[in-house]
């Protein structure tokens, strides 16, 4: 305890030594009109700056154009259609006289547009000023003038405002005159789930609700590896969830979410399980900002999602109360928790401490270190039973390095851990890594992108000297992620799904993007144990390897994207196949796996 304790206060030192203290604050509730310039990836305006502006009669669209339909009457700036009518005024930047049409406009020109809008993205020009000769320090810039219609954070933290329909990332090398921005009090988004937004308001937006209703549909086929066993099976499922934000200031709100789900199973041989359904509050808890004296410093209370990039180390909802500083760059966050009620299993009477300081130099580029401490004691275990699931209590010391460059196009992910503790009666002493590249040619057709990845898990070589060498994750793991494409899925395979313990794994992979809202990828896996051992560590797999050879298989995988088709659904769709290495013998035969999924969001 005392080594632990040392730790955590090397912890805090290094993570609060040196942080800057800005002063001001920007503020920027819904409501409030702004100019935001910045450069647009796609997805996201990356602000340069933002600025407070004046009341005005019309909103602003200043850009370059990237393409002309005349016979429709628009142009294209950025994600908007710029609509032109009998009513649009055009005046050339330089002289009026020499004033443009909309058949004398070229791509690359820079415009800068007053007008409303007459639908999503589309943009009805009232007045159009045009620069045929635009200035070399305004290149890929986005300008941006309007209200403030909503916000959010991005899957790193950062914040988000919604101007003009996109979201507009205000990352911590924005420059903001008067000070940092302070966004008012907004519940965290899962990274990979954004959806619903919560379209249904009430009481003047102070009640938001949302929901989604999700069918999926899996099929396991000869997990066993063994054609000739009966042991395939089909798993229908359907949940539904209703979730509702009450704003009770700008400062703190009330977040609810609650799920219904239904599992009905088929087996191969004919015997159906019952079908399973349930009831559960997902997230339920309290959120106030600035509670010490006007200092960036955040309470959570309740049942709530505890998520991160990859979901390396964790992403499960835990019962509560976490703690967080932010300022600027900076933050770090405190939290104790436990999982009240029912929880599985291996997670029973289990207390967590977390405390993570995080800095972000750029927009979706960050480094972060860690430290969980993780203590189980179960009552009535039966230490006679060598089938029993002892208790684990081990200690982590991780770091994650996520980030971009290359303006998005070049990405990494790299997570790390040491850990120690206690697992059953041996002592653990166990190291894990996991790195992923990721590079997108976004100027080629179908936008196509390619990555590759290692991950790697310590095994025990000597199972009888009291020290457990084998790495494990926090069990609050979900591994998953996206590269560039719309589906994120399990990024150590959708067949196989291994938690990360005596194990190597070598990932290539690549996808297409054939539109905006949909991705197609190709993934390979090759599977080997550290040392050989019977064990698979919460694998799919239902055959154990001999023991005697290391090479497990590999996997090949496909899986395919949609989002916001008929604008309220996503589809999903995954195959694996595994084909089984040395280690399950000559005999073994490859398995099966496939999940459509399709939700509905409201």
């Amino acid at each position: 305890m005392i080594a632990k304790l040392s730790v955590f206060l090397v912890f805090v030192l290094f993570t609060t030594n040196g942080l800057a203290q800005e002063t001001g604050a920007g503020n920027f509730p819904v409501g409030t009109r702004v100019e935001v310039d910045g450069r647009w990836d796609g997805q996201y305006l990356e602000a340069v700056k933002l600025v407070q502006e004046e009341e005005d009669e019309f909103l602003e669209i200043k850009g370059f154009i990237d393409s002309i339909q005349v016979d429709a009457g628009t142009f294209s700036v950025g994600p908007y259609s710029i609509l032109i009518d009998e009513l649009t005024d055009f005046d050339d930047s330089v002289e009026d006289s020499k004033s443009h049409q909309l058949e004398d406009l070229q791509q690359g020109w820079r415009v800068e547009i007053e007008g409303e809008f007459s639908g999503p993205l589309k943009f009805r020009a009232i007045e159009v000023e045009v620069h045929t000769s635009p200035e070399a320090k305004k290149a890929g810039l986005l300008e941006l003038e309007g209200y403030v219609e909503a916000e959010e954070r991005d899957e790193d933290g950062v914040a988000v405002l919604v101007i003009h329909g996109i979201r507009c990332r205000i990352g911590p090398t924005t420059e903001i005159p008067g000070g940092i921005f302070r966004k008012s009090a907004q519940r965290r988004i899962q990274w990979d789930d954004e959806r619903p937004t919560g379209s249904i308001q009430w009481l003047d937006g102070r009640l938001t609700l949302g929901g989604r209703i999700k069918y999926t549909l899996e099929t396991r086929t000869n997990h066993d590896l063994e054609d000739l066993l009966i042991g395939d099976r089909t798993d229908h499922k359907w949940s539904a969830s209703v979730e509702a934000t009450w704003n009770q200031d700008r400062k703190s709100f009330l977040f609810a979410k609650g799920r219904w789900k239904s599992t009905d199973i088929i087996e191969d041989d004919g015997l159906d399980v019952a079908p399973n359904q349930d009831f559960a509050i997902e997230e339920a808890y309290f959120f106030r900002q600035d509670i010490y004296q006007g200092q960036p410093i955040s309470v959570q209370v309740g049942r709530m999602d505890f998520d991160e990039g990859r979901e390396w180390f964790y992403d499960t909802s835990l019962d509560g109360i976490r703690l967080e500083w932010e300022e600027g760059p900076y933050s770090i966050e405190a939290s104790w928790s436990t999982l009240l009620g029912s929880p599985p299993t291996e997670v029973v009477d289990r207390q967590n401490r977390m405390l993570v300081g995080t800095w972000r130099p750029e927009s979706r580029t960050h480094a972060s270190l860690y430290v969980i401490d993780i203590v189980q004691d179960r009552e009535g275990l039966d230490y006679t039973d060598p089938s029993a699931i002892l208790n684990e209590s081990p200690f982590f010391i991780g770091l994650q390095s996520h980030g971009r460059k290359m303006g998005g196009d070049l990405r990494w992910w790299v997570d790390a851990a040491y850990v120690d503790g206690i697992s059953g009666y041996d002592k653990l002493s166990a190291f894990g890594i996991d790195g992923s590249v990721a590079r997108q040619f976004d100027d080629l057709p179908l936008q196509p992108y390619l990555y590759g990845g290692w991950a790697w898990g310590s095994g025990d070589d000597d199972p009888t000297d009291g020290t457990d060498q084998n790495f494990r994750q926090t069990g609050y793991q979900d591994n998953n992620l996206r590269y560039f494409g719309v589906a994120s899925y399990r990024y150590l395979g959708v067949l196989m799904r291994p938690e990360l313990s005596n194990l190597s794994v070598l990932t290539i992979g690549a996808g297409l993007l054939p539109a905006a809202n949909s991705s197609v990828d190709l993934i390979f896996h090759s599977y080997n144990q550290i040392e050989a051992s019977t064990e698979i560590r919460r694998s799919r797999l239902r055959m154990t390897p001999d023991g005697l050879h290391r090479q497990l298989g590999s996997e090949v995988d496909l899986v395919l994207g949609f989002a916001e088709l008929w604008e309220d659904y996503d589809l999903d769709f995954e195959v694996g196949y595994f084909m089984p290495g040395s280690a399950f013998g000559a005999s073994a035969d490859p398995a099966w796996f496939t999940s459509l999924q399709l939700e509905y969001n409201f």
